[in-house]
């Protein structure tokens, strides 16, 4: 009887520890472009395929915390896609989403760190044919 419940013990642990790994961002087949200047840029990244939440970063040519004025830009093939830009302490300031088949714009605002960068969160369920752009100037 205690090897049965060893057994049953490391099967659960087993499945517990596959759906933890089920957790997390995939990306597939994506790439970045843009121009970054000292009043603003921007950034246009292609995303074959993704899924879960991740939270990015996007250098501009701050050499500080700053503001900056932002422009969202987001097409989706199939699946969905929502982008959060993130302001100060990670305050949601933008949610632009959108579904399979549509194009959504949003007007928000990002804050850079030290570092001169500028964070914001994606969330994508079963997302194809993913494109956005965030055009910014600095305040």
């Amino acid at each position: 009887m205690g090897k049965r419940r060893l057994l049953i013990g490391i099967l659960l642990l087993v499945v517990a520890l596959l759906l933890a790994g089920c957790e997390g961002y995939s990306e597939m087949n994506s790439s970045t472009s843009g121009q970054h200047g000292s009043t603003g840029g921007y950034m246009t990244v292609k995303v074959g395929k993704a899924n879960g939440t991740s939270t990015k970063t996007m250098e501009t040519q701050s050499s500080g915390t700053a503001t900056i004025d932002a422009l969202v830009a987001l097409t989706v093939g199939t699946g969905s896609y929502k982008i959060e830009l993130l302001g100060e302490n990670d305050e949601v300031t933008l949610v632009v989403e959108a579904k399979a088949g549509e194009s959504k714009i949003g007007q928000g605002s990002m804050v850079t760190d030290g570092f001169g960068e500028a964070s914001y969160r994606v969330t994508a369920v079963e997302a194809g044919d993913v494109e956005y752009t965030i055009e910014y100037a600095f305040r």
